[in-house]
């Protein structure tokens, strides 16, 4: 199997399962980072009641209850939030934005000896456990931006130069260390995800005949059916069986019998395009699926199939293939398959190594592949 056709593959089985994995991925950690959020709005207004005498402290009591109200907010439409493609741009902006909000807070409290500032590490943990390597950064830079503001403003910076140094450093730290863990988590994701792809490719492939299998026919069968109904374009399918295998193994043997197998898929893939299917259903039979094909190219292709065979080997075997489009009066896969089994039946009762086409309506027609 070409390495394009191996892509289509591993991606129609893995996207469904890629995308609900990570729709549950942002879900919970957004959960958690909102969650986080109205904890630390709740810690703050504690702070607030047990120092009733700093300044500002109305403006404060207000600004944190409507952070606490967005947390609120934010746990609640996590879900929404979660299943949409701004997700992550969404999560970086809040998540830098929280950082100037506790520089302003710590601000209206008492400057850069305020314990607000120790806020700022939550941000640059979080940024390492959800973003890219460049979303951390940003989120680190954010937090050494805020607190070099805060003791830029701060008229006591003397009284508390070594804190603020003290934080500076431990800051620069955590957002260095927070880099190297975002990068390192995306390699490790990065690692996962082609796993991932090759064992789904695997899964939907055929070790013998490198085509695919049975589930993924039905399954790209099924998708081609309604892509083919929305735009109005054909869909074939070809239904191949070797003639007369059995012998060919009682004759020369079951090693043999696969390389015959082998070379047929491998001639199967060499005249299909990369979104075409071709599958082996199991034993000696095989299954090709033609989007935008009529049955007319789609026998075309079963003839070029047939004469690359007969060139190939040293065993001389021939195929039995018949051949469906889609009915659109009775647009379903079982009437696709059903057609084209009944043309490749044709085809064996008249004395096997032919093509039969079984259109929608009535009448069949019947080729040779001489």
């Amino acid at each position: 199997m070409d390495s394009t056709t191996q892509g289509v593959l591993a991606e129609t089985i893995g996207s469904k399962s890629d995308a609900d994995a990570s729709r549950r991925f942002w879900l919970a950690h957004m959960r958690m980072g909102f969650g986080i959020f109205l904890l630390e709005s709740l810690v703050l207004l504690l702070y607030l009641h047990l120092s009733p005498d700093g300044p500002h402290r109305r403006l404060l009591w207000a600004i944190i209850m409507m952070w606490a109200a967005c947390a609120l907010v934010g746990v609640i439409l996590a879900p929404v939030i979660a299943a949409r493609p701004w997700r992550s741009t969404y999560s970086v902006t809040w998540t830098v934005a929280s950082t100037y909000a506790v520089g302003l807070v710590a601000l209206l409290d008492t400057g850069v000896n305020s314990p607000v500032l120790l806020l700022l590490f939550l941000p640059i943990v979080y940024a390492a456990l959800m973003f890219t390597p460049r979303s951390a950064l940003v989120c680190g830079l954010s937090a050494l931006v805020v607190v070099t503001v805060v003791a830029s403003v701060d008229h006591h910076l003397v009284a508390v130069e070594g804190w603020t140094f003290t934080l500076f450093g431990a800051l620069a730290g955590a957002a260095a260390l927070s880099v190297a863990a975002a990068i390192n988590r995306s390699h490790i994701e990065a690692h996962e995800k082609r796993l991932v792809a090759e064992l789904a490719e695997l899964a939907g492939t055929d070790e013998l005949t490198a085509c695919a299998v049975r589930r993924v026919l039905r399954q790209r069968t099924e998708e081609e059916i309604e892509r083919a109904l929305r735009t109005g374009s054909p869909l074939s399918l070809m239904m191949i069986d070797v003639d007369q295998f059995k012998s060919v193994n009682d004759s020369f043997g079951h090693v043999v019998g696969d390389q015959v197998l082998a070379s047929i898929g491998a001639i199967l893939l060499e005249n299909v395009r990369p979104f075409d299917v071709a599958c082996r259903l199991g034993g000696d039979e095989f299954a090709l699926l033609l989007p935008e094909t009529d049955t007319s190219a789609a026998v075309h292709v079963a003839e070029r199939i047939s004469r690359d065979l007969a060139s190939t080997g040293d065993v001389r075997v021939t195929l039995s293939i018949g051949v469906s489009s889609l009915d659109r009066s009775m647009p379903t896969i079982e009437r696709l398959f059903d057609e084209a089994d009944m043309a490749l039946y044709q085809v064996k009762r008249a004395g096997r190594d032919a093509i039969s086409v079984r259109d929608p309506g009535p009448s069949p027609a019947q080729w040779g592949s001489g």
